[in-house]
């Protein structure tokens, strides 16, 4: 396929079947009569690009060009995926809320009894509060560290997949119920437990319903996989705190990872179907 000027050169064996003002579209099309096995030509004049072919097949490509263009207009465009600020200042005041936390436990040992998620307390005498307030409470200054980097990193994708705000609501939704299940499934025993790690693997979670949403909208079995790949960190975690070593509440991380997921998904494709 050449492109000519047409005050230069001409040929009767073709003649003009398509005008076109851009190049490319001349291009385009003429790809679509070179793969019905006939020649083509396109040609310059001061009316713009000339596509010529064998007259006798005018009508059939004409035809080619009409569902070429039908199908240009309805292909399959990329699914939106919305992306939102980062939430910087929500996590910035997060970590100084669970500084202020742990200022205050050395202040007032106190504290951790009354505020810490527990069986008894939560389930026998009706304190659900605990399964929230324990979120803002560490053993240590290592254990509080050790939550606030993850967070900062967990919680500022979170926000990016959901706005700030949701986010952040969808952080902490995850870990209340993640420990609520928690005191549920160990009562009548008794059984207390305290960080703000069960919400961390709650925007864990949180990621891999967002990814899952993305690849049942595009029906992608490949993207369905990869959107476990938070879990990846998870177990990064996991190996860094020890599973099932004494002090590491590992069926809180679960239960906060499983109601991240659970609420990732649907709330992300609302997201999407409201994105504009």
């Amino acid at each position: 396929m050449a492109t000519i000027d047409s005050s230069k050169a001409w040929t009767d064996d073709l003649v003009p079947v398509a005008q076109f003002l851009l190049l490319k579209e001349a291009q385009e099309h003429a790809l679509v009569v070179l793969a019905m096995n006939l020649d083509c030509l396109i040609t310059i004049d001061e009316s713009g690009y000339l596509i010529h072919a064998d007259e006798a097949f005018s009508v059939a490509i004409h035809e080619e060009f009409r569902l070429y263009e039908a199908e240009q207009g309805t292909a399959p465009q990329p699914a939106h995926v919305p992306i939102f600020g980062s939430g910087v200042e929500w996590a910035l005041v997060w970590v100084v809320t669970l500084l202020f936390c742990f200022t205050q436990q050395l202040q007032d040992p106190g504290i951790v009894d009354r505020y810490v998620n527990s069986s008894v307390g939560v389930i026998g005498e009706g304190q659900i509060y605990r399964s929230f307030t324990a979120l803002f409470l560490h053993g240590d200054l290592n254990h509080l560290m050790g939550n606030a980097v993850f967070g900062l990193i967990f919680g500022i994708l979170v926000a990016n997949s959901f706005r700030a705000h949701l986010g952040w609501g969808l952080i902490f939704l995850s870990g209340f119920l993640g420990n609520l299940l928690n005191a549920w499934i160990f009562f009548p025993d008794p059984f207390q437990s305290l960080g703000a790690s069960t919400a961390v693997f709650g925007a864990l979670g949180l990621l891999v319903g967002s990814g899952l949403s993305l690849a049942w909208d595009e029906r992608s079995y490949r993207k369905g996989l990869r959107a476990f790949a938070p879990l990846l960190a998870g177990v990064m975690i996991f190996t860094m705190n020890g599973i099932g070593e004494p002090g590491v509440d590992t069926l809180a991380h679960l239960n906060g990872m499983l109601f991240g997921i659970l609420l990732g998904f649907p709330v992300a494709q609302v997201l999407a179907g409201k994105a504009v």
